[in-house]
Formats: structure tokens, C-alpha cells, sequence
């Protein structure tokens, strides 16, 4: 039941951020591994595998100009997080925002991460706002629909629970 209240806090904090609106990206294959770096690290690894994305994320987060990346063994089946391993899975919305979205960021990350059944949780916005933590993303951080490539280069996120700060590298692209 936790996780699912987690879950819903990522997708409710990204609603609170923009307006819908809708996109036709979906299914897609993705390349790329994330780079983590900080102190969390000793618990939840060093790296994040994308195995799976919604790039057409309307349905999940509330806005297409957000891009879902989950883990090899998790995705969504009609709207509803589904994984073979709930233990060890993530789920990671980011989003880079236009004037027609008319949200109060520019961009902004929500991310959850459980490894071996102990689960943490990320946020960061651009520029930093009291909902994503009081932290900024950083420069490196994009979201580019249109050539569909997600970008983290020291991109920094906040644990909401502890304060741990984790810094994010790697490209990921999907067609």
C-alpha cells in the first residue's frame, strides 16, 4: 500500500506542475543507463537501467510533456504501475515544460527507487520550488520529445525523506 501511495504522489506531483494536453508517443524502444552519484548510492546503487518508457506519459502523469522511465521489469498497463519485482524497480517522470503548458516550472523530476525492498524517493524543479524539494535540476537536465532523447548531466534531485542530495548522468533515447 505504501509504494502505491508513493506512486500516486510521483503522478500527483507532476499534475500539480502543469496542464494536459496530448501526444501519440508510445510503446517505444529505450537505450540508456543513468549514472547516480551520492551519498544514497549505498543503498540504491549506482546506476539506473531504462528498460521501459512512456513517452506518451498523458495517461499516467497528466501532461505530455512528460516522459516516464521505469526499469526492465516494470510498466504500465492501463494506467496502473505493473512490475515482476517490486522489491527492485523505479519509476522516474521527468518533464521540460513550454508556455502552452502554462506550469509554474520549467521542468521538473519525480522519482521513486526501491532496491531490495527499501524504497526512496526524489523531486527537483526548475528554477527549485518548496514542491520539488528547494532544489534546482541543474542546466544539464532536458527533455526533447522531439528528438526523443532525455538528458541528465549533473542533474541533481533531493531525497524527501532525508535530504540526500543524488546527482543524475546519462543520455537516454528512444525511438
Amino acid at each position: 500500500m505504501k509504494r502505491l501511495l508513493n506512486t500516486l504522489k510521483i503522478v500527483s506531483f507532476v499534475l500539480i506542475l502543469a496542464g494536459c494536453s496530448s501526444s501519440d508517443d508510445s510503446d517505444a524502444n529505450v537505450y540508456g543507463t543513468i549514472e547516480l552519484s551520492g551519498t544514497d548510492t549505498a543503498i540504491i546503487g549506482s546506476s539506473l537501467t531504462v528498460g521501459n518508457i512512456d513517452a506518451d506519459a498523458l495517461d499516467t502523469t497528466g501532461t505530455s510533456s512528460s516522459v516516464v522511465l521505469l526499469d526492465e521489469n516494470t510498466t504500465f498497463e492501463n494506467g496502473e504501475i505493473e512490475s515482476s519485482d517490486f522489491a527492485n524497480a523505479f519509476v522516474l517522470v521527468a518533464a521540460e515544460f513550454n508556455a502552452q503548458d502554462e506550469a509554474a516550472v520549467e521542468k521538473s523530476i519525480s522519482m521513486t527507487i526501491v532496491k531490495n525492498g527499501v524504497q526512496m524517493s526524489y523531486v527537483c524543479t526548475t528554477p527549485a520550488t518548496s514542491a520539488g524539494g528547494g532544489i534546482d535540476c541543474g542546466t544539464g537536465f532536458s527533455v526533447d520529445k522531439v528528438e526523443k532523447e532525455i538528458v541528465f548531466s549533473n542533474t541533481t534531485v533531493i531525497n524527501v525523506e532525508n535530504d540526500n542530495v543524488l546527482t543524475m548522468n546519462g543520455i537516454i533515447q528512444y525511438n
